[in-house]
């Protein structure tokens, strides 16, 4: 058998002999307290003929930052969340940081779970995307005073700064788009891992204090003023809440039809979501954009390789959590930090166009 050629890494033992010095100056260096300018040279020099690494447990006892910030969302295999983490990955990489991930595969259990895991972990701060509404989402107690930042909600908890995109903008701007299109049937495709209400309640919980906890609810929001804006009567039957997969949105599309109320026109919480709908749509003989035109909310980076292009609200979501991870490193430095609001714009693609007065 050959021998394992890896070299074991270099201790604290191994500076300490080419350096000439104590253990007890080294310990006294890599703390941050105050050494002999010769000493700190001997021990740099010394660094520089070694691989020494500090251990990340080592530091976290001795009152140190780790490197480490960790992530709670509420899916890694959803391109929506997957952005989202690529940005916070990148920004973290730009400050010699390392993201930790865990995923809730949208279960509020597992999100507690990962809440519980982190609060006893190494890490410096949290990034937390909930699945919860309030009423389920583990208080701010159990994160145990770990410096923490939510993404992509509103409101989740007081004083804790939030990162979110103008998803009220994003319903708005998209129903506008429509009317102006000629479209005044217009449906509604809310998505959601759990289902806050029925579909005849929606209305109501977008004006409860769980509105923010949810980006679908935000966009309804949109969606309800541009129509009051117009004069458009509410009409639930317009109304279907699916999940967020390909065949969620193909049977909202069937069960769209089956509720025989006009529709010229529709929102969809996602590319994928709507994919399947216009599907749904096409087999029942009903032509997109002709007898429906659709807008979807989506990013660019997540869309690129979908066909036909849709007409989308455009959410930003690496930026999402490259201000995430700047957000953490400002309250890590003791630094005010605000709420940061991401603004959205309409794409237009071929999903959309005007309708035929005739």
């Amino acid at each position: 058998m050959k021998p394992n050629p890896r070299k074991e890494r270099s201790t604290i033992r191994d500076i300490a002999a080419l350096s000439g010095l104590s253990i007890a100056s080294i310990s006294r260096y890599f703390n941050g307290l105050k050494v002999r300018q010769t000493t700190a040279e001997k021990i740099e020099k010394a660094l520089e003929q070694s691989d020494y690494a500090p251990n990340i447990a080592a530091k976290f006892m001795k009152g140190q930052r780790t490197g480490v910030i960790g992530l709670i969302l509420p899916e890694i295999s959803h391109p929506f969340f997957a952005m989202i983490a690529e940005g916070a990955i990148a920004e973290a990489r730009e400050n010699d940081q390392l993201i930790l991930i865990s995923s809730s595969k949208g279960s509020r259990e597992n999100e507690k779970v990962a809440v519980e895991q982190f609060s006893r972990s190494v890490i410096d701060g949290l990034i937390y995307i909930p699945v919860s509404h309030p009423e389920n989402i583990p208080s701010i107690e159990s994160f145990r005073n770990i410096p923490l930042v939510v993404a992509g909600r509103i409101d989740v908890f007081p004083n804790i700064p939030h990162i979110y995109t103008d998803n009220n903008k994003g319903g708005y701007i998209a129903t506008k788009y429509l009317i102006k299109q000629g479209r005044r049937d217009i449906g509604f495709f809310g998505s959601f891992w759990e289902a806050p209400c029925e579909t005849r309640d929606i209305r109501e919980v977008s004006l409860s204090t769980l509105a923010g906890t949810y980006s679908t609810v935000e966009r309804f929001k949109g969606y309800l003023r541009a129509l009051e804006e117009e004069g458009i009567p509410y009409n639930p039957d317009k109304i279907v809440l699916c999940g967020y997969g390909y065949a969620n949105g193909y049977d909202a599309g069937r069960a769209l039809m089956a509720k025989l109320s006009p529709i010229d026109g529709l929102l969809v919480m996602t590319s994928t979501v709507g994919s399947g709908a216009i599907e749904a749509f096409r087999d029942q003989g009903i032509s997109v954009p002709e007898n429906i035109s659709v807008v979807v909310f989506d990013d660019d980076e997540i869309m690129n390789t979908s066909l036909p292009h849709l007409t989308s609200v455009q959410l930003s979501l690496r930026k999402m959590g490259i201000e995430a991870i700047r957000s953490l490193n400002k309250i890590l430095a003791g630094e005010p930090c605000p709420n940061t609001v991401i603004d959205v714009r309409l794409k237009v693609g071929n999903s959309t166009t005007k309708k035929d007065p005739s």
